[in-house]
């Protein structure tokens, strides 16, 4: 029989070594703080150096260990580059949390081969190399890890109205992808696991929730009767890289306020 842990030891996460890309974003910097605070070191990379050093420079004045570095998600040299560079600093790595993805938004009568391979390119290809190099690590050190990867409610359902094609198909692959690792790495102990929000009030949506009809018709969906917050995401994300779920690998949890449960 296992022994009971406190509630306070089932979410701390002191030792642990994370990685953030996308860390600086409207999710990623809300995962950000919240790692330090649950008591991480933290790495936030990005492609955009001065923004990753100040959410960087920002958490080690509240006291955290913190790292900033770069990469181009597109490349997977740069990948590996970067996820070695992190773990070279901090002698290790133990969670990686993917927040990076973007949509570039084309009727599918309209849909170009440039900037449908670009979508899937970041969303999916960029997803599979970061768990790969990550994993590597987590691999040689022999002590598990867990990974985070931020899907969508487009990872299942489609939306209508909006040239959405290789966005669901790149969340709806990314879903299936991490299942696949998740058998893959299980024997490593690798916990690998989605966490798929509705709109998340950010800047990326901005524009979209600045449009009243659109934001009331996307509202009156949801059957909590609003949009997530940056921190609602966050709190998904606490239960999977911490000790509570260390049981669970290959889920998708839909942080939806009940549109899954509806449509």
């Amino acid at each position: 029989m296992s022994s009971v842990v406190s509630l306070e030891q089932l979410f701390r996460l002191d030792g642990k070594v994370a990685l953030v890309t996308g860390g600086y974003g409207g999710i990623g910097d809300a995962v950000s703080r919240g790692l330090a605070q649950a008591g991480a070191k933290v790495a936030i990379s990005g492609h955009n150096a001065d923004k990753a050093t100040a959410c960087a420079e920002a958490l080690r004045k509240a006291g955290c260990d913190s790292y900033a570095a770069t990469f181009d998600s597109l490349s997977v040299a740069e990948t590996r580059r970067m996820v070695d560079e992190v773990a070279g600093h901090f002698g290790r790595l133990d969670i990686l949390v993917n927040c990076v993805g973007l949509n570039r938004e084309e009727k599918a009568d309209e849909v170009t081969e440039e900037l449908f391979d670009h979508v899937v390119d970041v969303n999916l290809k960029s997803a599979m190399f970061q768990a790969q190099a990550a994993a590597r690590h987590m691999i040689r050190q022999g002590t598990g890890g867990k990974q985070v990867h931020i899907g969508s409610v487009r990872t299942l359902l489609a939306l209508r109205g909006r040239g959405y094609a290789a966005y669901c198909a790149s969340k709806g692959g990314l879903a299936i992808l991490c299942k696949q690792l998740a058998a893959e790495w299980a024997p490593h102990q690798i916990n690998v696991n989605v966490v798929a929000p509705t709109f998340v009030r950010t800047e990326q949506v901005a524009y979209m929730l600045s449009d009243q009809q659109f934001y009331n018709s996307l509202v009156a969906r949801i059957p909590l009767g609003r949009i997530a917050e940056p921190e609602d995401v966050w709190n998904a994300v606490l239960f999977f890289v911490s000790p509570a779920s260390d049981f669970i690998t290959g889920q998708t949890l839909y942080l939806d306020g009940g549109i899954t449960a509806t449509q």
